[in-house]
C-alpha cells in the first residue's frame, strides 16, 4: 500500500526546521521578527507616558488658563443681592465682594456665635474671636447701598484695598489684601475685623424712622381746637340734637316774617287811583 504524500508546502518546511536546532532558532527568530515588524506598522502608536513633571505643568497651563480661577484687581463696587447664592470661593476673587461678603454676615442675627464665627471666618485672614463676638449687633442692621473701594497700598499680590459698606447704624469700613491659600490666592479681610458701633445699632430701635412722632398729630389737633373755641360755640354733647348754624361774626340775619291770612289792605293814598271815578 501506497503512502500519503505529504504536504508539498509544509512538508519541506517542516523537514528544514527539524533538521538541526540552528534552524529551529532561526524559524523563530524569524517569526518574532515578522509579528513585530507587522505590529509596528499596522498596530496603534502607545499612548504618551505622563511623568509627574508633565502632569503638574499640564496642571499649571490649565489654572492660568482659566480666567474664573483668578483674582481680579479691579474695584467693581457690587451690591448686597449681586453676592447673594455666591460660594466663598467665587466672591474671593474680588476686594468688593469680599467686604459685602463680610458684611452680609456680619449683620446676620439668625445664627448661634459659633455658627456665626465660622461663616464670618470664611473671609477672613484668622478667626474670629470673642471680641469680635462681643461686638456683634444685637439687632436687626440693613445694607443700605453698594460698596465703595480704593486701592491705599501695595503692588501686585501685596495690594491692599479698603472697601465701604453704607448701613443703617454708619458705614463699615473693611480692609481687604491678597493673601495666599492652599487654593491659591484670593482677597481676605484683614485683622483687627471691622466692628459697628453698638451704641448706633442700640439706637435702631427708637429711631424715629422706625417708630412714628405722635408730637406733630398732637400740635396738629391742639392748634385748630384753641382757635374754635374762641370763635364758635361748643357743640352740644347729645347726639339726638341738631348742628347748630355757624356763628357770624358781623350780626344775627333778620327773622322772616310770617304771612297773616285774609285779604290784602288798601294803602290809604293822597292822590285817587288812576282810572278810578
Amino acid at each position: 500500500m501506497a503512502r500519503p504524500a505529504g504536504n508539498p508546502v509544509l512538508a519541506p518546511i517542516r523537514r528544514w526546521v527539524l533538521y538541526s536546532r540552528t534552524n529551529l532558532t532561526i524559524s523563530v527568530a524569524a517569526v518574532l521578527g515578522v509579528l513585530f515588524l507587522a505590529g509596528t506598522v499596522f498596530g496603534e502608536p502607545p499612548a504618551p507616558t505622563r511623568t509627574p513633571t508633565t502632569a503638574a505643568t499640564t496642571d499649571s497651563t490649565t489654572t492660568t488658563a482659566t480666567p474664573s480661577d483668578e483674582i481680579t484687581y479691579d474695584l467693581v463696587e457690587v451690591t448686597e443681592s449681586a453676592i447673594a447664592g455666591k460660594t466663598a470661593a467665587a466672591v474671593a476673587k474680588s476686594a468688593p465682594a469680599t467686604a459685602m461678603a463680610y458684611a452680609h454676615s456680619y449683620v446676620d442675627i439668625s445664627q448661634s456665635n459659633t455658627e456665626w464665627k465660622t461663616k464670618l471666618g470664611r473671609y477672613t485672614t484668622d478667626t474670629p474671636g470673642d471680641t469680635i463676638v462681643a461686638a456683634r449687633p444685637q439687632g436687626p442692621v440693613a445694607i443700605t447701598g453698594p460698596t465703595t473701594s480704593e486701592i491705599v497700598t501695595g503692588t501686585g499680590d501685596d495690594r491692599r484695598a479698603e472697601v465701604t459698606i453704607p448701613t443703617q447704624a454708619g458705614d463699615l469700613r473693611v480692609t481687604v489684601q491678597v493673601a495666599e491659600s492652599p487654593n491659591g490666592p484670593k482677597w481676605q479681610v484683614q485683622n483687627p475685623f471691622p466692628t459697628l458701633d453698638r451704641d448706633e445699632v442700640g439706637k435702631l430701635g427708637t429711631s424715629p424712622s422706625l417708630v412714628s412722632d405722635p408730637a406733630p398729630a398732637s400740635r396738629t389737633t391742639t392748634a385748630p381746637s384753641t382757635t374754635t373755641s374762641a370763635t364758635e360755640p361748643t357743640p352740644s354733647a347729645s347726639s339726638d340734637s341738631e348742628p347748630s348754624p355757624p356763628a357770624s361774626s358781623d350780626s344775627e340775619p333778620s327773622p322772616v316774617p310770617t304771612p297773616v291770612p285774609g285779604p290784602i289792605p288798601i294803602p290809604e293814598l293822597d292822590t285817587p287811583i288812576p282810572g278810578a271815578l
